[in-house]
């Protein structure tokens, strides 16, 4: 069976479109479910974390929200999904799958498409062009097999950002037993498996864990301010909801 994956991007009136036009240089993800919302936005040194996190609380209709230096994570128990004129929504109409997360940038939402047909996708496009600006960014044809390679027995926003150098440096140094505790092997070793050397291997190594981390960073700090601060005793980030001051 073939399948069509498709890329496009998205303007159209929505809250998250509305904090993206505002702050254009921010990296923004939405992950969304039938019972909440996750939106985190990580920010460059020159945006405010307390501005964006005002306009949050005028924007969206967050229960909770936590923050650090550079990143906000709001949560909401109203998740898009149920929204009508959703491009989620949308895409249950036309017989269409979004695979997560959604992504926001300069005022746009970009989503990844997957449906058995080209005349899914243009009733989609059609469907999303009634309510804003629609794009299609790529459009191309799959089998099953094609398909499950492209979207990967990991979740695809896991390997997001990492290149090949670096995810190959990654699985080397855990196979060699890098990351065990005690370490099985010095890093030299494993340098010198990959041919390089072990400042270049290192750096590939740096910026591989770096991407996976900052990929999982929103479900590992929504854990963490569940859970409270196992050091301390706390909730370290919390802000509490207050619309109304």
């Amino acid at each position: 069976m073939r399948y069509i994956d498709t890329w496009v991007r998205v303007k159209h009136p929505c809250p998250f479109c509305e904090i993206s036009e505002r702050f254009p240089e921010a990296e923004m993800t939405l992950w969304s479910s039938p019972l909440t919302d996750l939106f985190q936005v990580a920010l460059p040194p020159h945006y405010s974390v307390q501005e964006l996190m005002e306009v949050g609380k005028t924007t969206l209709d967050y229960t909770d929200v936590y923050h650090d230096a550079g990143s906000v994570l709001f949560i909401t128990h109203q998740p898009y999904i149920e929204q009508i004129d959703s491009v989620m929504a949308i895409a249950d109409e036309t017989d269409c799958m979004l695979v997560p997360p959604m992504t926001f940038h300069e005022g746009w939402e970009t989503h990844h498409l997957v449906t058995r047909s080209q005349d899914n996708v243009r009733r989609f496009v059609n469907e999303v062009a009634k309510r804003g600006q629609v794009e299609v960014l790529s459009l191309k044809s799959l089998d099953h097999l094609d398909l499950m390679n492209e979207m990967g027995v990991v979740p695809g926003h896991l390997m997001e950002g990492l290149t090949d150098k670096q995810a190959y440096a990654l699985t080397v140094a855990y196979e060699e037993g890098l990351f065990d505790v005690p370490a099985r092997v010095k890093m030299d070793k494993v340098a010198q498996r990959t041919g390089l050397s072990r400042s270049t291997f290192g750096e590939h190594l740096r910026k591989a864990e770096y991407e996976v981390l900052r990929n999982l960073y929103p479900f590992l700090k929504l854990r963490c301010c569940r859970s409270g601060d196992p050091f301390c005793g706390g909730e370290p980030g919390k802000e509490v909801v207050d619309k109304e001051n």
